[in-house]
């Protein structure tokens, strides 16, 4: 019997939102030597790694001065493949979960890149990320606050023993405007916090689309975070849906946060999940619709409505809609070549 592939964990978050508390409460419940840490610290001392080390029999490799999303890409893919190396040496049982706990600093979409390289690995990839309920985000940092967020599968909201209920509250509105397609983990325990974060159980289930499902996130909108739902009743040809998700992603670059979505290509019986964080696209996955409706939310950053529908496509236009943005669209006549995704066998 095939044994369970190993969760890979991502474990994003701001600065001084409580990823390594959230992450060492979980190891002191007694996660043995079936989870492996990776620590990374852009800093030359790694104070995160030296916390958790505390922590006998998990296996521990640390990535200091600098961040795994960027200019320690080739180290977090050896360090990884030597991980998994070392672990079949000693046992043919393969780690239940890895967990990379990322700097403050680190876009988990970068992250996520990085390890398609190792996608002969067959991990589950996802993201965890903290987000302190105290927290106060200056306009220059907000940007990377909305990739950790809005990449997230899961969401922990963290510092709830020292916010006030204002705050509390603020907090939650804001996930809810930045990660619409997340899981929220809001627990005053620390410990049932920090077991409901890694187990298994959170990775999101596909989400559920139906001809109402024409808004997401709070009325009004966020102010530089947009969410927009693009749906088409026709059957699409998968070569144009792939082009135009390249060209997505070429053209938004960062400011592409998530991509979530059900599909019906041509001569294909069974609908088609397409995920992304940031531009990393995972590979689509055959699956069973509720509906007939092609149906894709498309979340970003400081881009409205007529700038996404500018974007060169060989699609018949969708149905898009959003709470504050206009729907015209335009042509900008541009091609990016850059390949962002493999065809399916459908």
């Amino acid at each position: 019997m095939k044994p369970e592939p190993t969760d890979f964990v991502i474990l994003s978050g701001f600065l001084g939102s409580g990823k390594t508390t959230l992450l060492s409460e979980f190891l002191a419940q007694g996660a043995d030597e079936q989870t492996a840490v990776i620590v990374n610290d852009v800093g030359d001392v790694n104070i995160d790694g030296a916390i958790l080390a505390v922590h006998d029999g998990v296996p521990m490799a640390t990535l200091a001065n600098g961040c795994v999303c960027c200019s320690l890409i080739n180290d977090l893919q050896f360090t990884v493949e030597s991980l998994i190396a070392s672990r079949r040496e000693t046992t043919d049982v393969p780690f239940s979960r890895v967990v990379l706990e990322c700097s403050g600093l680190s876009d988990p979409g970068g992250v996520m890149r990085a390890l398609s390289a190792l996608s002969s690995l067959d991990m589950r990839v996802r993201v965890v990320t903290t987000y302190a309920a105290n927290n106060e985000i200056n306009r220059d940092d907000f940007p990377l606050l909305a990739a950790q967020v809005c990449g997230a599968h899961t969401v922990v909201v963290t510092k709830l023993d020292v916010c006030l209920d204002a705050q509390r509250l603020h907090a939650l509105d804001e996930i809810k405007l930045l990660a619409p397609l997340s899981r929220c983990i809001v627990e005053p325990d620390r410990t049932r916090r920090a077991i409901a974060a890694f187990s298994a159980g959170t990775q999101t289930t596909p989400l559920v689309f139906d001809s109402a499902m024409t808004r997401v996130g709070l009325p009004g909108g966020h102010a530089r975070v947009k969410a927009f739902t693009l749906s088409w009743e026709e059957r699409l040809d998968w070569h144009a849906l792939s082009d135009w998700m390249e060209n997505v992603a070429g053209f938004l670059d960062r400011r592409l946060l998530r991509v979530k979505g059900i599909l019906h290509v041509q001569n294909c019986a069974d609908g088609v999940l397409i995920q992304a964080v940031g531009q990393h696209f995972d590979l689509p996955k055959r699956i069973v619709a509720p509906s007939s409706r092609s149906q894709i939310v498309v979340i970003t950053l400081d881009t409205d409505a007529k700038a996404l529908l500018s974007i060169p496509t060989r699609l018949p236009p969708p149905h898009i809609s959003t709470f504050s943005s206009s729907t015209s669209s335009g042509d900008t006549g541009f091609r990016f070549t850059r390949p962002l995704m493999l065809f399916p066998s459908l």
